[in-house]
C-alpha cells in the first residue's frame, strides 16, 4: 500500500534506456531514443516522480569530466521540460567496474538518496532500465523492475528478473499506468517523437 506522505516514482536509467546506449568520447555525441521524452510525459502527468540514476564510469577513465557530464545533463533536462516531461538528478556513480564503491548498481545506494530527498515510497515504485543490474537493483530496493530492449542485448536470463519486459521506455510507461489504474494519458506528437542531441 502507498505511503499517502510519500510520492510513488519511477527510476530511469539513461543509456539504453533514455539515450542510446553509445560509447562516447563527450557527452554531446548522446542521443536521445525517440520514444524518451514521451514516455516521461505520461509518467509526470500521472503524478510519478521521475528521478534518472545512472553509471558514467568514463568520467573515473578521464574520456570526460562529470562537469562535462552535469552541464550536458542540464540541457538534456531543458528538452524534456520542453515538453512536459520532468526528470530529476542525476543521480551519478562515475567509477569504473573495476572500482569497489557503494554507488555503482546494483547497489542501492543512488536510488536510496533520491528517495530520501524526494520522499520516495520505494514499496510503490518502479526501476525501468536494460541491464541486469537496474533488475537487481529493483529488487533490492523492493520495487518493481522492468527491462527495455533499446540497450545491448541481454538474455532470457535476464529477462526473467523483470517484472515485465518492453520493447521501450515508452512502452514500459504505459505498461505502469495500467498496472497502477492510471490514465493513460494522450501524447501530443512533438513528444512522442522528439529526437533531441546533445551539445558538441
Amino acid at each position: 500500500m502507498k505511503d499517502p506522505e510519500r510520492c510513488r516514482a519511477v527510476f530511469l536509467d539513461l543509456n539504453g534506456t533514455l539515450i542510446l546506449p553509445l560509447l562516447a568520447d563527450n557527452p554531446g555525441e548522446y542521443q536521445l531514443i525517440a520514444e524518451s521524452i514521451g514516455a516521461v510525459a505520461l509518467l509526470s502527468t500521472a503524478g510519478f516522480v521521475c528521478p534518472v540514476i545512472t553509471v558514467q564510469s568514463r568520467i573515473e577513465k578521464g574520456i570526460y569530466s562529470e562537469a562535462d557530464f552535469r552541464e550536458w545533463f542540464e540541457s538534456f533536462r531543458a528538452a524534456f521540460a520542453e515538453k512536459g516531461a520532468s526528470i530529476v538528478g542525476p543521480y551519478v556513480c562515475p567509477h569504473r567496474n573495476r572500482t569497489p564503491c557503494a554507488c555503482k548498481k546494483p547497489a542501492g545506494l543512488l536510488y536510496q538518496r533520491a528517495a530520501a530527498e524526494l520522499a520516495i515510497d520505494l514499496a510503490a515504485s518502479f526501476v525501468i532500465g536494460d541491464t541486469r543490474e537496474d533488475l537487481e537493483a529493483a529488487r533490492g530496493l523492493g520495487c518493481r523492475g522492468i527491462l527495455v530492449r533499446t540497450g545491448w542485448p541481454v538474455g532470457g536470463e535476464v529477462e526473467v528478473l523483470a517484472d515485465h519486459v518492453a520493447d521501450n521506455v515508452l512502452a514500459a510507461a504505459r505498461w505502469i499506468l495500467a498496472s497502477t489504474g492510471r490514465p493513460n494519458q494522450a501524447l501530443h506528437p512533438t513528444a512522442a517523437g522528439a529526437i533531441v542531441r546533445g551539445r558538441g
